[in-house]
């Protein structure tokens, strides 16, 4: 486990340093590893056999490709850019940037805080390897309904981050029977490990499909809707300037309020989303979860009556 966390902490500083480098010769990589906090082996340089079987890596992992520019012999980043599976390459860089950037910062530490995810990511490093090598994983598991942990095989086909918890999405041995791969919360994993057992990949599984329709990982409702909600003007710029879904747009605007608009599933997670918003944000469709905010409210004020 140390191993596979040491070599994925050099793995991102090399995507980082040549990312925010723009453009960087091999020299320059080697002289900024010499000094590298990650670099505990103190390494006066990164290694052109490490570096090109690094690149593989990281392209297969992350579907980042590191590019040699022959007439300069400059590398840069590609594909960070690209719609697909951009928002896990993004998170991943923000996430090790500022990380990096913390930990030289002498002392910053206490001055930049971040969000913590209690439990479960010290299990991702051996999930990542499994998904790049197509091994099933060992998982020992207790949900809010177990009184019991139970164990299973997992061919796992996904990794998605959601309010402060990571979930690996994939098919159960335990389940065959299902069509659709389950998901799990890495905070209710009792135990986690790589087996010798593979699997493979359905070509037709697409992981940005799969939660197309979804807000966070809810998919007790897969079947998207067209919702209309209306805010108040202040507070449509908070969801104006952070988008709760990928399907939203704004269909009015004024000095008083604005109307927006999604094609979303009514799920659990999304209801919940929007609830966050109180009073400031009244929903006019469709009409039966309009009637569902009102009872919700209803109830509210039956019991703060008492």
């Amino acid at each position: 486990m140390a191993a596979q966390s040491k070599l994925f902490q050099r793995l991102i500083w090399l995507v980082d340093t040549i990312y925010s480098a723009g453009h960087i010769s091999r020299d320059e990589i080697d002289r900024r590893w010499s000094s590298a906090r990650y670099n505990d082996m103190h390494e006066t340089e990164y290694g052109e056999r490490n570096f090109h079987r690094h690149r593989e890596t990281i392209q297969e992992m992350f579907g980042i490709d590191i590019v040699c520019n022959r007439t300069t012999k400059e590398y840069s980043i590609q594909g960070l850019d690209e719609a697909n599976g951009a928002g896990m390459r993004s998170w991943l860089m923000n996430t090790f940037a500022i990380n990096n950037m913390v930990n030289l910062g002498g002392g910053m530490e206490e001055r930049i805080l971040f969000e913590t995810i209690p439990e479960g990511t010290r299990y991702l490093s051996t999930i990542v390897n499994a998904m790049r090598d197509g091994k099933q994983l060992y998982v020992s598991y207790q949900n809010f309904v177990r009184p019991e942990p139970h164990s299973f095989l997992l061919a796992p086909y996904c990794l998605k981050l959601s309010k402060r918890r990571w979930y690996v999405i994939g098919k159960p041995d335990d389940h065959p029977e299902e069509a659709d791969p389950r998901v799990y919360s890495l905070d209710r994993v009792k135990e986690l490990t790589a087996t010798d057992k593979t699997f493979k990949m359905p070509k037709d599984f697409k992981a940005s499909k799969f939660f197309a329709n979804q807000f966070g990982v809810d998919r007790r409702i897969t079947e998207a809707e067209r919702i209309k909600v209306k805010m108040s003007a202040y507070d449509a710029n908070y969801m104006r300037t952070l988008p709760i879904h990928g399907s939203q747009f704004e269909l009015e605007r004024n000095d008083e309020y604005s109307i927006f608009g999604f094609y979303v599933a009514p799920t659990y997670d999304f209801i919940q989303e929007l609830r966050k918003f109180g009073s400031t944000l009244e929903v006019l469709e469709p009409a039966h979860l309009r009637d569902e905010f009102k009872e919700e409210s209803e109830n509210l004020a039956k019991m703060y009556e008492k």
